[in-house]
């Protein structure tokens, strides 16, 4: 439960969106802004030039012959395993036990397009070659892995995934909502580099990327011309492509270049939090922008600990907190884009500081509370 009122008393409120806090009509104001300056007009049903100008940057940073616009990584990504099990006669996908997919969409895999799912690998790690198995029809890669605070595998053992699909005939869907962030892991490898030998790609352009909503699915012309085809059918040909589509051409490249500095900052942040009693943070260090604490309690606690702790220190430290498997246990999740970029560090580190006195109060019975 949130207190609004709480959460917007705080002079620093983190949590999605991570890039500021504009209100929408702001947003939009700066999308219609940008539209003017570059000659943009209105467009029906996702056929005109905006929609063709984002395909085609994205399926080139990507590294992939064609792109599909959709409005959500939901349906992109229930597109992709669609057509993936009808090329391959398959009924089955292979999935990691904390996909989106299987966590977050009501297993709309199995109602929506009638497939079955086997999960493969552990909770808490990154999926790997050994994992993989013969006879489905796709294994889905989520690259970073979020509810492991965006853990990814290290180079030679993705390369190892790719080889091991190859030697299965297993086609491989990247999962890469937040791919955008991966790029200095990786030793600053091209995105075309990590996405070479997944036969279809959905990257999101809101999580990182920031604009108001959207997802691109990318992968062969065939593949692509397929996907077209169930997006009308899903109700996604919507009317207009705006302000989705502009606002996500307005951002993707400053986001882009600005991921290495938020990687940076994470890892930095990461630093000076690992020092706090009952708090670890996950990884250590982060592979990408983001980073979870995991603190030693259920989440309806660290609530109660974040609200004590936003009246203290005037932080809100985060919406939401992901149980875990084999609790009591859960994390609280950190991103950073261009809103904790400018935040001086001080300040989050003695709202988690706070945070974890009182957790460490509440799981000690007699244990006085922080003042």
């Amino acid at each position: 439960m949130i207190d609004i009122e709480l959460r917007a008393g705080c002079d620093i409120s983190l949590g999605f969106p991570h890039h500021g806090a504009e209100t929408p009509a702001d947003h939009l104001r700066t999308v219609a802004d940008y539209m003017d300056r570059e000659g943009f007009a209105s467009e029906m049903y996702l056929g005109g030039p905006m929609v063709a100008a984002l395909e085609a940057k994205t399926a080139d940073l990507l590294g992939k012959p064609a792109a599909m616009w959709c409005p959500t990584g939901t349906m992109a990504q229930g597109i992709a395993a669609r057509i993936h099990a009808a090329r391959a006669g398959q009924g089955s996908i292979q999935l990691h036990p904390t996909s989106h997919l299987e966590l977050h969409e009501e297993r709309g895999y199995h109602y929506a397009h009638g497939l079955d799912a086997s999960l493969i690998g552990d909770w808490a790690d990154p999926l790997t070659a050994a994992d993989l198995q013969p006879g489905s029809a796709c294994a889905f890669i989520e690259l970073p892995q979020r509810h492991n605070g965006g853990a990814l595998p290290a180079w030679d053992e993705l390369l190892a995934v790719k080889a091991r699909a190859r030697a299965l005939d297993l086609p491989l869907h990247l999962d890469g909502a937040r791919l955008w962030s991966t790029r200095p892991f990786y030793d600053d490898r091209t995105y075309a580099q990590i996405c070479d030998g997944f036969a279809s790609v959905y990257v999101s352009l809101y999580k990182d990327i920031g604009a108001l909503g959207g997802a691109v699915l990318a992968g062969e012309d065939d593949f692509i011309t397929e996907a077209r085809l169930w997006l009308a059918r899903f109700g996604g040909r919507i009317v207009s492509p705006v302000p989705m589509v502009p606002d996500a051409l307005r951002l993707l490249d400053r986001r882009i270049d600005l991921m290495p500095a938020f990687v940076a900052r994470a890892r930095g942040l990461a630093l000076a939090l690992s020092g706090i009693e009952g708090v670890a943070v996950t990884p250590d260090p982060p592979h990408v922008n983001m980073l979870h604490l995991r603190l030693p309690c259920d989440a309806p606690i660290a609530e109660r600990a974040r609200d004590e702790a936003a009246r203290q220190t005037g932080v809100w430290l985060g919406n939401r907190f992901w149980d875990l498997e084999g609790g009591p246990v859960c994390a609280l999740e950190i991103t950073v884009g261009e809103y904790l970029l400018g935040l001086p560090g001080a300040r989050v580190v003695d709202a988690v500081t706070v945070l974890a006195g009182h957790i460490a109060a509440a799981i000690r019975p007699g244990q006085t509370e922080p003042g």
